[in-house]
């Protein structure tokens, strides 16, 4: 009970930082944090995953080893009030649970659940579902070690239950350290959402080739690409306008040092156009492009 007690308090406050995250990764790009917020959830779910370490982990693994070593003479304690606690909070936790599953089962798409926990934008939807489910399983546990004890008289079953839960934690903050510190160092997105970006580009009527691709995860379906490409010079220029100042030029009507800074000036107009244009159809193509940035090779 002490081990449930424990779990369900590192529970409770995981809950209250992966909400203070999901507040904070809300806010709008500002002049100090240009690219916006979202990384804060990161870094509260980081935060909320060393608490279920120390915590969850080591206090009740330590309570658990101790009383192992330190069993004592079991005394027949009254178990109505703690069976019924523990029925209570398995039936919340499942359904906690079902609902948790049904949200990530949308969110991971076509991808399996193994792919969505280990390479997923989101790991704070991640971290209630593995939560709940480690909190349903915890609770059987509690239940299985309480009811051995109290068959074979012994505090042997109960302290070895409680060990499995602190590990069940320790297991828990070892996935989501894993998950948020991954997208905090700036993970990629999807190597197949990558490829049809690329292919997207290389297709368009512009482009003749891409030499630099970069994308980087900023919030869950939100996305920042940086790529250098190189253009197809005759997209930037203006023939007709061309042959006609050549003419004019030929003819002694004009200077020439004007007319070619015009038509310089026009091809940077022209590539800044597209760059504009291209960057549009990206987001159209692919709305998690939230930040794009297109440059020259």
């Amino acid at each position: 009970m002490l081990a449930e007690t424990i779990h369900s308090l590192a529970d409770t406050a995981n809950q209250i930082l992966l909400y203070v995250g999901l507040k904070q990764s809300k806010h709008g790009p500002t002049e100090e944090h240009p690219w916006g917020y979202g990384n804060a959830r990161y870094l509260w779910n980081l935060i909320s995953a060393m608490g279920i370490f120390f915590i969850g982990f080591g206090v009740t693994t330590y309570h658990g080893v101790h009383s192992l070593l330190n069993l004592g003479e079991y005394t027949n304690p009254d178990l109505t009030i703690p069976l019924i606690v523990l029925a209570f909070a398995f039936v919340v936790e499942g359904y906690v649970l079902f609902v948790a599953y049904k949200s990530v089962k949308i969110k991971k798409g076509s991808h399996s659940f193994l792919k969505y926990i280990k390479k997923g934008d989101d790991p704070t939807t991640v971290a209630v579902l593995l939560e709940d489910g480690i909190a349903v399983l915890g609770v059987a546990i509690a239940l299985s070690g309480i009811w051995l004890s109290r068959i074979m008289q012994t505090n042997m079953p109960d302290a070895i239950a409680s060990i499995i839960i602190g590990c069940l934690l320790g297991f828990l903050a070892f996935v989501l350290i894993r998950s948020n510190a991954r997208l905090l160092m700036g993970a990629s997105a999807d190597p197949q959402l990558e490829e049809n970006i690329k292919m997207y580009l290389l297709k368009h009527k512009s482009i003749e080739k891409i030499t630099s691709f970069k994308t980087e995860i900023l919030g869950p379906a939100r996305l920042r690409l940086a790529a250098e490409v190189e253009f197809h010079g005759e997209f930037l220029i203006n023939r007709e306008q061309i042959v006609k100042d050549a003419e004019r030029i030929r003819n002694g009507e004009v200077d020439p040092v004007p007319v070619l800074m015009d038509t310089s000036e026009r091809m940077v107009r022209t590539l800044g156009k597209f760059i504009n244009e291209l960057e549009a159809e990206l987001k159209k193509m692919f709305p998690q492009l939230d930040i794009i940035e297109i440059e020259v090779n």
